[in-house]
């Protein structure tokens, strides 16, 4: 019995063939492990900074095999595009354009209540208060985030729970530029602790009374996705980056 000319090729490749099986087989193990993979997790752009950064640094080190894509997305495009597999992770915030809490279509996780606070021009009649009752800026100009994303929806539903409609006449995706509009006077806004520091000249920013406003951060993603262990993994990093900033804001507190 004699090898053919086609199985003396064959032979040649076989440890290479032989080889690539093996790495397969250590790459799904691993994959199984939760320690190499890849996740795409979209967000609002304080939520990228605050949350999402974070999580990917730590990773990084706990888990290097991980590799995390972040991308800028608010609602509704941010679930429609969760739905279609597009996205595996989803960071939103609770209003009208988001699923509600019950929808059984999401495993969602709360991170953080980011209160928001109230920047004014540093001559306005409010700027010496240790603290600001939303309602006493009812006959302010506001500065607030674009219209339709999660900072205009929380301002709106924070300004009509004070009992007034906001007169909104300047528009910004930026913080740095909303409250540099504020600095020079053009108006006040409701600006979020995650998107903080803000300081400038011209500028003090204030807590607001009572229960003021917060946004509730959380994140979201595929019912029955939870238990994938990357995406665990990518959870659990959210949620000790959440951790963090409630800490540094008690720490600031205190």
């Amino acid at each position: 019995v004699r090898l053919t000319g086609q199985a003396r090729v064959v032979l040649a490749h076989a440890s290479v063939v032989q080889a690539q099986f093996e790495r397969a087989r250590a790459e799904l193990a691993a994959f199984a492990d939760g320690t190499i993979g890849t996740v795409a997790v979209a967000g609002f752009s304080t939520a990228i900074s605050g949350l999402v950064a974070p999580a990917i640094r730590s990773l990084a080190c706990t888990r290097p095999g991980i590799t995390v894509t972040a991308v800028e997305i608010e609602p509704p495009d941010l679930f429609t595009r969760l739905d279609s597999g597009d996205l595996d992770v989803a960071v939103a915030v609770d209003h009208r354009r988001v699923p509600p809490r019950n929808d059984p279509h999401y495993h969602r996780i709360d991170l953080l209540s980011d209160p928001m606070e109230a920047a004014l021009p540093v001559d306005h009649p409010l700027a010496g208060a240790a603290e600001v009752e939303l309602a006493d800026l009812a006959g302010d100009v506001f500065v607030s985030a674009a219209p339709g994303s999660s900072c205009f929806e929380v301002t709106l539903g924070a300004c009509a729970s004070a009992g007034f409609n906001p007169d909104v006449r300047h528009h910004s995706t930026d913080w740095h530029a909303v409250v540099s509009l504020v600095a020079a006077g053009c108006g006040v806004a409701l600006v979020p602790r995650l998107a903080q520091p803000l300081a400038r000249p011209g500028l003090v920013l204030r807590p607001l009374a009572g229960r003021g406003a917060a946004r509730n951060i959380f994140v979201a993603v595929r019912a029955g996705a939870q238990d994938e262990p990357v995406l665990a993994a990518t959870l659990d990093a959210l949620i000790e980056a959440a951790h963090a900033c409630d800490a540094a804001a008690e720490a600031v507190l205190c």
